[in-house]
C-alpha cells in the first residue's frame, strides 16, 4: 500500500513531476475548450479496494486532443491533488485513459462540494473492503461538452511516478459531491494526496472562455 507518510521515500531523479499547483497568472491562455471528448459507452464493471482509495476498472473510449485513447481505470483523491492558485477542492477524480501504443493521459475532475452525485454514491453503495464487486456504471453525465481547465506533461502521482503522461484537469466537471460523501471518503480512507511538485519550466495551457 502506498505510504502518503513517507512520500520523501518516494525516489525520483526526474524533474516533470505531478501533481503541481497551477499558477494561473502563467499559463498560456487558449480561448476554446478542451479537446476532450467522452464516449457513451464507458461502462464501470467492477470495483476494488487498493487500501488507499477506490479503484474502478472498465472499458470505454475518449478523443483527446483529436487523438483516440482506451478508458482504463478510475480513482478518487481527498483532497485533491492539484491545486490551482493554492486552493485545493475537496475530491480530485482521475480517469485513466492509455493509447494503442501505451501514451498515459490523465483526465482531472476537480469536484467541487455540492449535490449528492448519484452514480458517485453508487460506487459508494457497491464498495466492500478487499472484495471485487460486479457493477455497471456509466459516467459520461460527469463531464460537460464543453469542458475547461489545464493541459501540462507530468508524472503519475505514485511509485512508480513514471513521467511522459499526459495530464487534462477540468474545471468544470458536472459531477459534484455532497458533504456525507466526503464524509464517507474520509472515514474510509486516509488522506491520499501526493505534495505539490515544482514546474521545472514546464508550460501550462489554460482552455478558458
Amino acid at each position: 500500500m502506498t505510504d502518503y507518510h513517507q512520500q520523501a521515500d518516494w525516489t525520483t531523479v526526474n524533474d516533470h513531476q505531478s501533481p503541481i499547483n497551477i499558477d494561473t497568472a502563467n499559463t498560456v491562455v487558449i480561448n476554446q475548450y478542451l479537446p476532450f471528448t467522452m464516449n457513451n459507452k464507458h461502462h464501470l464493471k467492477l470495483d476494488r479496494d487498493d487500501g488507499t482509495t477506490i479503484q474502478v476498472t472498465g472499458t470505454g473510449h475518449a478523443s483527446i486532443f483529436n487523438r483516440p485513447f482506451h478508458f482504463a481505470q478510475l480513482h478518487f483523491h481527498w483532497t485533491s491533488e492539484h491545486l490551482i492558485d493554492g486552493a485545493t477542492a475537496p475530491l480530485e477524480i482521475h480517469l485513466v485513459y492509455h493509447t494503442s501504443i501505451g501514451q498515459l493521459c490523465v483526465v482531472s475532475l476537480m469536484v467541487k462540494l455540492g449535490p449528492a452525485d448519484e452514480t458517485l454514491q453508487e460506487i459508494i453503495d457497491n464498495f466492500h473492503p478487499d472484495q471485487e464487486t460486479p457493477v455497471t456504471f456509466i459516467i459520461k453525465h460527469w463531464v460537460s461538452e464543453k469542458s475547461y481547465g489545464f493541459h501540462y506533461l507530468g508524472s503519475l502521482t505514485t511509485p512508480p511516478l513514471s513521467e511522459g503522461v499526459e495530464w487534462v484537469v477540468i474545471t468544470n466537471p458536472l459531477v459534484t459531491a455532497s458533504v456525507a460523501q466526503l464524509a464517507w471518503f474520509k472515514k474510509h480512507f486516509p488522506r491520499n494526496d501526493r505534495d505539490a511538485q515544482d514546474l521545472n519550466g514546464r508550460t501550462i495551457e489554460w482552455y478558458q472562455e
